[in-house]
């Protein structure tokens, strides 16, 4: 096999269910030049054996087997063992467009674009699949555009899932996914910063599959205080950078954003604990943390930052 021009990277735990129509999508690329590294995060049911199956005398999908590590720890392990020039991250409980690597590495190189993003659909049940409206921009948007966008959560967000990137940008600047939830808000931003160019295709490409229920009611206090520090190491990143000043506006908006989400999981956790001894306290955390956030006073760390306090258990 030649040396492919993208490599597409599946993480599986767990989704025995869901990763036979995953892995046959990607087969049913139009874009023929790519390898596929499944990525067995220690998955405990028949996963592996339902993908040795649909992938059976296709030399380009390959199955690697390591120990339970999450989510970004297998990114981060398909990442490092990528040959392509360009990289996707594909949830293998999503599924995606015949077309999708096509339109996404057509977008980088007519553009000469080092990231690619395109627009996706929720799949809730078979009858139910809509696409997520989302307003401009689209085309190409020089770097500082489309990392203020990025940012904001407005029109684009940074889930890992409908991107295209130059494999350079992971390896050149030493980027990983932290072990977290909400690894890609903290990610997104740090990839997104080292491009020239961003394009932005109308096209919607990808399928985002929503088992259960939604993000609001499966948060906790991990997840809480997680969806925080990914804003703190975006501010921290940019603060080492010298670009802070320029992007202060849209951390401040999105911040503002993500404090008032945060105050309905946090009384949603109080309600479940039937429990509301520190609410008050809660609250009053989540908004001095954003004002930390934003605040002139703000020291960079060398590695990733510690919250100056945490939303607590009720």
């Amino acid at each position: 096999m030649s040396v492919p021009e993208v490599s597409v990277i599946v993480p599986v735990y767990n989704v025995e269910k869901y990763i036979g129509r995953c892995i046959s999508s990607i087969k049913k690329q139009t874009f023929k030049n790519f390898e596929v590294l499944i990525i067995d995060d220690g998955s405990p049911d028949g996963s592996i054996e339902v993908a040795e199956k649909v992938i059976a005398g296709d030399e380009r999908f390959k199955i690697y087997h390591k120990k339970n590590g999450g989510l970004s720890d297998a990114r981060n392990y398909g990442i490092s063992l990528a040959k392509g020039e360009y990289v996707v991250l594909i949830d293998s409980d999503d599924y995606i467009d015949s077309d999708y690597l096509r339109m996404l590495y057509n977008e980088c190189i007519l553009s000469g674009a080092e990231m690619s993003v395109c627009r996706y659909k929720m799949h809730f049940t078979d009858d139910l699949i809509f696409p997520v409206p989302v307003g401009k921009p689209a085309g190409t948007l020089c770097r500082d555009k489309a990392l203020d966008t990025l940012i904001r959560d407005n029109n684009m967000q940074s889930f890992a899932w409908n991107k295209m990137y130059k494999r350079s940008l992971f390896t050149d600047n030493d980027i990983k996914y932290p072990v977290m939830y909400f690894e890609d808000v903290a990610t997104s931003p740090r990839l997104m910063y080292h491009t020239k160019m961003v394009a932005v295709s109308e096209k919607y490409l990808y399928y985002y599959v929503r088992r259960g229920g939604s993000i609001l009611s499966t948060m906790n206090v991990k997840k809480i205080n997680d969806y925080i520090l990914a804003y703190y190491i975006i501010r921290n990143f940019l603060e080492k950078k010298g670009s802070y000043k320029k992007f202060a506006a849209a951390m401040r908006c999105v911040s503002c954003k993500v404090s008032l989400i945060n105050v309905y999981s946090i009384l949603r956790e109080h309600v479940l604990a039937g429990n509301f001894k520190g609410a008050g306290q809660n609250l009053l955390t989540n908004f001095r943390l954003f004002f930390k956030l934003n605040c002139e006073e703000f020291k960079p760390s060398e590695n990733i930052p510690a919250l100056p306090e945490e939303i607590k258990q009720p």
